[in-house]
């Protein structure tokens, strides 16, 4: 019996975590505040990213702890414009973050995301 339970406890815990990523922004806009020669935002599909890619959430938040009802920080809130320790600044936070996973796929042989032409993440409007 304890054991059924337990396992109904981890099935909703699953069911509360799949809402959550369907519930996400279908958008993403990445927009360096700091940025003194500012490029474009980088806009990026959540949803393609997370269902479609099945990115999993701590790829990207990595300082997440995805307890029910709590929400991902932006990454601002630890990144700053210049690195602090050993914690990078927001621009390389940024670019290391998305780069590396589009290389690492790049790599595999697997479609992927733009790696080394600025323009193709940082669109003229």
């Amino acid at each position: 019996m304890k054991r059924a339970v337990m396992w109904g406890v981890v099935a909703l815990l699953g069911i509360f975590i799949g809402v959550a990523i369907a519930q996400g922004p279908d958008v993403v806009v990445i927009d360096n505040k700091y940025a003194a020669k500012k490029k474009e935002p980088v806009t990026l599909s959540h949803k393609k990213h997370v269902v479609d890619y099945k990115i999993g959430c701590k790829e990207c938040h990595h300082e997440w702890d995805q307890k029910p009802g709590t929400q991902p920080k932006k990454c601002s809130i630890c990144h700053k414009e210049q690195a602090q320790g050993k914690i990078v600044g927001l621009m390389q936070a940024y670019h290391k973050n998305c780069m590396d996973c589009h290389k690492d796929l790049q790599k595999q042989g697997k479609p992927t995301g733009p790696t080394t032409k600025c323009n193709d993440c940082h669109k003229k409007s």
